[in-house]
């Protein structure tokens, strides 16, 4: 943890470099779902819809960007981003860097797709109006390397657009493997200064517990937006130990009968590893991961549990309750974690 800055950085040493070459080679985003998109959630309501799509229309709604002009995205993948920006703005033509060609016929099918370059930005050959980091700058060892030589790549009065998760707001980002770099909104406003771009829109109520941050690229940097990293820390800390109980608290639970646990994403996902045997079954409200399986076990729809289960709320206290008093006519027993640092 940076005491200068307060952003939380995993140690890549050996180990992790070699367990994210294996992740890397055989990286599918959104797997459990048929979806191109990861689908973020109301948590009262249940109703999700695309992360990508609500950014480009919350893009298009901020009145920040011209009608037209050329589109980089870092870290495309599939391509979802550009797929929704298309959708959602007809006059741009749209670029796409990423690490290999895997995902080359997908992104060609995209309307005003031009061009994947593949490698880090010296290969770009081109200027942009607007490049998008969607969830691609914790996965960097040097962020503030990258961003600068991406700041080389856009065009004068050209902007970029950064989303991450927000470390103060997501406890369980803290698990994911290949998520090097955890921000706060604080944090990466002081590293986007640093690497030349100034602050115009740095937002965290786009998408919950996530940072929108759109900044323009050709103003003078600064490193004066930052605040005592104290706070961060002590959060941080505290978090990794509220993860640890949250554990132990879920071992207890699942001690006989049917256990399962709710969701299938990050948090269900490193729960489960670390209860083996004893998670039966995972509920999910996405009608796209209804009746699929994940780590071999069937996920259900709510409506499908057993009768007197256990179901694992892992989330934070405050969406557990919202999820437990939705689902309060269910025959199941609820369980969930002690209430956190946040």
């Amino acid at each position: 943890m940076c005491v200068r800055c307060g952003t939380v950085q995993k140690i890549a040493d050996p180990q992790w470099l070699r367990e994210i070459g294996e992740i890397y080679r055989h990286y599918e985003m959104y797997h459990q779902s048929t979806a191109n998109d990861q689908a973020v959630f109301d948590p009262v309501s249940g109703r999700p819809s695309g992360r990508c799509e609500v950014l480009a229309r919350r893009l298009l709604e901020s009145g920040k960007l011209p009608r037209s002009g050329t589109l980089l995205d870092v870290g495309a993948g599939s391509g979802a981003m550009l797929a929704a920006f298309s959708a959602a703005n007809h006059g741009w033509k749209l670029y796409a860097l990423d690490l290999d060609d895997r995902k080359e016929p997908a992104l060609a099918a995209i309307p005003r797709f031009e061009r994947l370059f593949t490698g880090g930005p010296g290969v770009l050959s081109l200027q942009f109006d607007l490049m998008t980091l969607i969830h691609s700058l914790e996965h960097f060892s040097e962020p503030l390397s990258m961003l600068r030589a991406l700041r080389a790549k856009i065009a004068p009065g050209g902007q970029l657009f950064v989303q991450v998760n927000n470390a103060e707001r997501t406890p369980f980002d803290l698990v994911v493997a290949d998520h090097l770099c955890h921000f706060t909104p604080r944090s990466l406003a002081y590293l986007a200064g640093r690497a030349g771009f100034g602050i115009e829109t740095t937002r965290t109520d786009w998408i919950n517990k996530e940072i929108s941050m759109l900044v323009p690229a050709h103003s003078q940097g600064h490193e004066s937006v930052h605040d005592d990293p104290a706070r961060t820390i002590v959060k941080i800390q505290a978090n990794v130990a509220w993860l640890s109980g949250m554990l132990e608290n879920a071992r207890r639970s699942a001690v006989g009968g049917e256990f399962g646990i709710f969701g299938t994403s990050v948090a269900a996902t490193w729960l489960a590893s670390g209860l083996g045997d004893a998670v039966k079954f995972f509920v999910d409200e996405d009608p796209a991961r209804e009746g699929r399986m994940h780590l071999g076990r069937p996920i259900f729809k709510p409506g499908q549990v057993p009768e007197g289960a256990t179901v694992y709320l892992a989330f934070l206290p405050e969406v557990s309750e919202a999820i437990r008093r939705r689902l309060a006519n269910l025959p199941v027993e609820f369980a969930a974690p002690f209430a956190s640092a946040n």
